[in-house]
């Protein structure tokens, strides 16, 4: 098997972690000093806080699924199109449910080190993402800042 196929099995297994809402796995894939700019800056990047993140998510989302659409290799790079669909059915941030489906796609570029996932650049369609939840952009979004590092 070669590096570029490894590394994309190690995006894998992270996707197939969250979709089975197995966190306790994360260590698994992820470096302890992993990096993500898809946080709110005030949210240290732990295992804990990871876990803590995701459960929200699907209190409002308990279907939350996300696809990989297209996985890409080369080197220590793997890039992920990804879809998330799930439906709204539990509070959060103060936007009430509306039971229907939403989806958001985006690309997630992993760098990996040592057979572990050490840096997380991801970039979402958040606006888009929200105009189907029938709001307008979030004020609260323009925390999480979608820079690369």
């Amino acid at each position: 098997m070669t590096v570029s196929e490894a590394n994309k099995d190690i995006v894998r297994r992270y996707q197939e972690i969250y979709n089975r809402n197995q966190l306790e796995d994360l260590h698994e894939v992820l470096d302890p000093n992993w990096t993500t700019n898809g946080w709110p800056e005030v949210m240290p990047q732990t295992f804990e806080a990871a876990k803590e993140l995701y459960q929200m998510l699907l209190a409002s989302w308990p279907d939350l699924e996300y696809l990989t659409l297209d996985l890409i290799a080369e080197g220590d790079k793997v890039v992920q199109h990804w879809k998330a669909r799930g439906t709204f059915k539990g509070e959060i941030f103060g936007l009430q449910p509306t039971g229907e489906v939403t989806e958001a796609d985006g690309i997630s570029i992993f760098r990996i080190a040592g057979g572990k996932i050490v840096e997380h650049v991801a970039f979402a369609d958040d606006l888009g993402f929200w105009t189907q939840l029938g709001v307008e952009f979030p004020e609260f979004m323009s925390a999480v800042q979608h820079k690369s590092s």
